[in-house]
C-alpha cells in the first residue's frame, strides 16, 4: 500500500486517499499508557496491525504492568475533586481547540479511522462528522452553566464498532459535566483514541482529567469495571468484554451506560417497494461488515412476503463489493481481526446448510481477514444466531405467518440499540413502534444512518 492507485471517483475521495498515505506514512510511534498526565511504559510491547492489510504496522503499545489501572484510576479520583471545581464553561473551552482540529482535518481523522478499523470511507467520515456533532453539543451544554454535580469518575471501555464517536463523544460529555474518565479502548484499534488524547493534551487539560489504558490481554477491563471507586461505566460496542460487563454486580450508586451491540432486527410487512427495501437491509446488514453498532443481524418477514424479499435480495447481493476499503469502489472491508475472521467462520461452517447466498472478497484483497456476507434462511427456531448478536456479516430471515408472529418474534430478540420496519401499513407501524423496546427505529430506511453515542448528553453524567 505505498503507492495507492488512483481509485477515487470525488474531489473528497482524492483528498481521503491523501491523508491514507500520510497515516500509512506517519512516523511509527511508541504509545504507552497515560495516567495523572504521565506517560507510562511497562517494557512489554506489542504491535498493532491494520486489518486491511497485516503488513501495515501503524503503531507500537505498551502492555500495562499488573496494578496500573489501579493507579490510573487513583488518578483520576484525584484529578476530579479539582476538575469539579472549574467553572462547566471553562471545562468545556478546553474542548474547543481539540474539535476546531477534527473539523479542519476530518479527512485525516476519517483516514485514521480507516486505517484502524478497515470502515470505508463513507462510514469514517460519518464516525467523524458524528463525533463533530456530539463535541459541538456538549460544548454548548457546558457553556450554559447550571449544570447538576458530576458523579465522580468514569470508566468508559469500547470496541472496534466506532473507534472514535462513541468513546471520544461519552468522555467529553462526561468531562464537561465534571467528572474524570480512565478510557479503555479496544485492543484492535487504539489509534484513534490516543490521537484524540494528544490533542486534548495540546490544549493542556489538568493531568489525571483523561486518563488512557490498553490492553492487549483484557485483564485490565474487569478491574476498572470493577473498581469501587468508579462512579460509571459506559460500555460501548461488540465482543465478550463487553458482554461480560452486562453482567457486573452492580448497585444502585454505580451508573451504567449500555450501548453494546445486538442484532438491530427488521421487519418486512407490506413494503410500497420491495426492492428499496431490500437494499436497505442489506445496506444495514453489511456496511463496515456487519460490525457497526446498529448492524441489522436479522430479518423478519412475513410468509406473504417471503418470495418476493428473497428474490430481490438474492439479486441485489451479487453487487456488493468486499474489498480493500480505500478502494472507492467497496461496499465494504475487512472484519476487525485474524480472531473474529476464525470465530466467523465457524459460525458459517456450522450453518453451512442454512446459507442461501453469500458475497465472497475479491479476488485480489489485500492479506487481511476479509470473509463473505452470508445470509442464512431456516435455522432452527431455537438457534441461538436467531436471538444473539454475534457482531459478524450475517443476516439471518425469519419467516413468520403474520404480523402477529412478526410482533412476538421481535420481543424474543435481542434487539440491542435498534429495530426496523419496511412498511406502508401506519398502522402496522406504529404497532412496531409500542411494542419495540430500544432507544432507536428505522422505518423505511437503512440502520447506517443511525449513529453511535446516543447517550452522549453532558446530563447524563451528571447527579
Amino acid at each position: 500500500m505505498e503507492d495507492l492507485p488512483d481509485l477515487q471517483t470525488t474531489e473528497e475521495g482524492r483528498q481521503y486517499e491523501k491523508n491514507i498515505m500520510l497515516v500509512l506514512n506517519g512516523e511509527k510511534k511508541d504509545y504507552p499508557s497515560y495516567y495523572g498526565g504521565f506517560k507510562i511504559a511497562s517494557g512489554n510491547e506489542f504491535i498493532v496491525t491494520s486489518p486491511i492489510d497485516e503488513s501495515i504496522r501503524y503503531g507500537i503499545f505498551q502492555e500495562p504492568e499488573e496494578g496500573i489501572m489501579v493507579e490510573a484510576v487513583t488518578a483520576a479520583v484525584k484529578a476530579q475533586s479539582e476538575w469539579a471545581k472549574v467553572p462547566s464553561a471553562e471545562r468545556a473551552a478546553y474542548f474547543e481547540a481539540p474539535l476546531a482540529n477534527i473539523e479542519a482535518r476530518r479527512l485525516f481523522f476519517a483516514a485514521a479511522v480507516t486505517v484502524s478499523t478497515g470502515m470505508v470511507r463513507e462510514d469514517a467520515v460519518r464516525e467523524v462528522d458524528t463525533l463533530i456533532g456530539i463535541m459541538k453539543s456538549a460544548i454548548e451544554d457546558g457553556k450554559k452553566g447550571s449544570l447538576k454535580p458530576p458523579t465522580g469518575v468514569w470508566a468508559i471501555i469500547s470496541a472496534h464498532n466506532s473507534p472514535f464517536a462513541a468513546p471520544v463523544g461519552y468522555a467529553i460529555a462526561a468531562m464537561i459535566a465534571g467528572n474524570s474518565v480512565v478510557m479503555c479502548p479496544s485492543k484492535h484499534c487504539p489509534h484513534p483514541i490516543y490521537l484524540f488524547y494528544n490533542l486534548v493534551e495540546k490544549s493542556s487539560l489538568p493531568g489525571g482529567v483523561l486518563n488512557l489504558v490498553v490492553d492487549r490481554k483484557d485483564f485490565s477491563t474487569e478491574q476498572l469495571a470493577n473498581d469501587m471507586r468508579v462512579s460509571g461505566v459506559v460500555a460501548t460496542g461488540s465482543g465478550e468484554r463487553l458482554e461480560d460487563l452486562m453482567f457486573l454486580q452492580v448497585d444502585d450508586e454505580l451508573a451504567f451506560v449500555n450501548e453494546i451491540k445486538g442484532m438491530n432486527p427488521a421487519v418486512v410487512y407490506r413494503p410500497s417497494d420491495m426492492k428499496a427495501a431490500v437494499r436497505d437491509i442489506l445496506d444495514s446488514a453489511f456496511a463496515y461488515t456487519g460490525q457497526r453498532p446498529f448492524s441489522c443481524s436479522k430479518v423478519i418477514v412475513t410468509a406473504d412476503e417471503q418470495r418476493a424479499f428473497t428474490d430481490k435480495l438474492l439479486e441485489a447481493l451479487k453487487g456488493l463489493v468486499v474489498d480493500d476499503p480505500v478502494n472507492d469502489t467497496a461496499f465494504t472491508g475487512p472484519i476487525i481481526s485474524r480472531e473474529a475472521e476464525k470465530s466467523y467462520m465457524g459460525l458459517l461452517a456450522r450453518s453451512s446448510a442454512f446459507v442461501i447466498a453469500k458475497a465472497y472478497p475479491k479476488s485480489d484483497v489485500p492479506d487481511g481477514p476479509y470473509v463473505p456476507l452470508a445470509v442464512l434462511s431456516g435455522l432452527d427456531p431455537e438457534d441461538d444466531l436467531n436471538y444473539m448478536d454475534f457482531g459478524f456479516p450475517l443476516l439471518s430471515i425469519r419467516v413468520v405467518s403474520n404480523l402477529d408472529e412478526a410482533m412476538s418474534e421481535l420481543e424474543d430478540t435481542e434487539c440491542g440499540l435498534s429495530a426496523g420496519m419496511f412498511s406502508k401499513d401506519a398502522k402496522a407501524i406504529e404497532r412496531f413502534k409500542a411494542t419495540v423496546d430500544v432507544p432507536l427505529t428505522y422505518i423505511n430506511a437503512s440502520s447506517r444512518e443511525l449513529v453511535p453515542g446516543v447517550y452522549a448528553k453532558v446530563s447524563r453524567f451528571t447527579a
